[in-house]
């Protein structure tokens, strides 16, 4: 699989105009034949700075006695004795290390923080298990995790910089269990719906080698081609048999159809074997 780095935008994690081709897992591992209409999308969450965020409450001038077994718990600084306020920091076993430091006495605007699963406090209590951001010195709940989302730590310092986590279970009965080192962003494909008109050719791939028993094997993944203005790509089609070349189609339910205005026009059909049901194909430019 190439770099998913160089054809996503790693805010969003939708592709960007310079991709045309690459190979994505199918969504839940369903099926998805050669000539399916699909978008591209991510379980992964924005990135946080910490994994354990335990407390930012006002300590009265006394930091907190932790244990070498509490290592990777992390606090913003409230009126501690030996570390500087509004800077996020975590207990590595024996001593405390800045993660993140304060820009006038608070956090940065926009920092992330997955808060520990259980024992929060502060701001943080009854917020277990979620992702908060910062903003004006204020935390606020931003993220509530799903089953299967992920979520990097980049956080130098950290215990867990440069790795990634996914939920497992229902909030608020799951946890974040390790996945592996991170990466900026993984995408998975899933079957395009009727119904989607604004941004189609922006959003819409077409697989070329899909992951069904016609294509051999049941493989991992699907090989799918971005239709962005001139990919010209043939894919099956059931309905061949009614489309002739000048004619558009577009995307309904994951497949191609003719074009009736209910979506954004893909394509415009160049060749067609003129055959109806599976063998049918049309050679279409986007």
């Amino acid at each position: 699989m190439s770099d998913l780095n160089s054809i996503f935008d790693a805010t969003h994690g939708w592709p960007n105009s310079s991709a045309l081709e690459d190979s994505f897992k199918p969504k839940g591992g369903e099926t998805q034949p050669a000539g399916t209409i699909v978008t591209i999308a991510t379980n992964q969450l924005q990135p946080a700075c910490v994994l354990k965020m335990i407390d930012d409450s006002d300590m009265s001038a006394a930091d907190p006695v932790l244990l070498a077994a509490d290592a990777g718990k992390a606090y913003v600084v409230n009126n501690w004795a030996t570390q500087t306020d509004g800077d996020i920091v975590e207990w590595d076993g024996a001593a405390f290390n800045i993660i993140v430091a304060n820009v006038a006495g608070d956090p940065p605007d926009g920092t992330r923080a997955v808060v520990i699963d259980a024992s929060a406090a502060g701001s943080f209590a009854g917020g277990e298990e979620k992702v908060w951001s910062v903003s004006g010195g204020t935390w606020t709940a931003a993220d509530t995790p799903a089953d299967g989302a992920e979520i990097a730590i980049f956080g130098t310092n950290s215990l867990f910089n440069l790795k990634e986590y996914t939920y497992v279970g229902t909030h608020a009965t799951g946890a974040w269990a390790f996945l592996g080192k991170a990466t900026f962003i993984r995408g998975y494909t899933e079957k395009m719906t009727s119904g989607v008109v604004a941004g189609v050719k922006q959003s819409a791939w077409v697989v070329i080698e899909g992951n069904d028993q016609y294509d051999s094997k049941m493989a991992g993944v699907v090989t799918c081609l971005k239709l962005g203005t001139g990919v010209i790509f043939q894919a099956v089609c059931a309905v061949a048999d009614t489309l002739a070349p000048g004619e558009f189609v577009e995307a309904d339910a994951g497949l191609l159809v003719k074009c009736d205005g209910t979506n954004h026009a893909i394509g415009q059909v160049m060749e067609s074997n003129g055959v109806a049901g599976s063998g049918g194909i049309i050679s279409v430019q986007a």
